[in-house]
């Protein structure tokens, strides 16, 4: 592939960490949430923003041991991938470092190409991880949609 294709695709990729040019940021959508507003349930939903953060951050660091070589164990149970938030500042502040890691590789053409352990690219994780974040991205919406916190102090699509 040509190298103006493959330098279009990581940058492409490499937004979709952050939320993509279509979506809210997650730095905007995290925006201004106290801790106590970050760990309420809404009625009639399963998680708050912190559980869901927690989430997506259990599997950031997942893939970024993944990449540093290591062989991670898979969970047991999906339970397993829901861990507790713990502090909401640390946990906001490890989420999004975390987050500009991955997109720094999916910003990286070789990166991309290069192969894994099972001889898959690179690509095909970061790819699949992009789209399972933004999936939670919109529920982080809805979250505080629910709770009345939206659209957050520094703007959001509200339609």
């Amino acid at each position: 592939m040509s190298g103006d294709f493959m330098n279009g695709l990581a940058d492409t990729l490499a937004e979709q960490f952050h939320g993509g040019p279509t979506n809210v940021s997650w730095q905007r959508a995290l925006g201004g949430l106290s801790a106590e507003d970050a760990s309420k349930v809404p009625a009639a939903l399963p998680h708050s923003v912190a559980e869901v953060v927690a989430h997506v951050q259990f599997w950031q660091v997942y893939l970024l041991r993944v990449f540093r070589g290591e062989r991670p164990s898979w969970p047991g149970s999906a339970a397993e991938g829901w861990p507790d938030p713990g502090e909401w500042e640390i946990l906001r502040t490890e989420f999004l470092r975390d987050q500009e890691a991955l997109s720094a590789y999916a910003r990286t053409p070789t990166f991309l190409e290069q192969l894994d352990h099972k001889g898959r690219p690179r690509s095909l994780p970061l790819l699949s991880f992009a789209g399972h974040g933004l999936y939670h991205l919109g529920q982080v919406v809805s979250i505080r949609q629910a709770l009345g916190l939206w659209p957050p102090p520094g703007g959001g699509d509200t339609w």
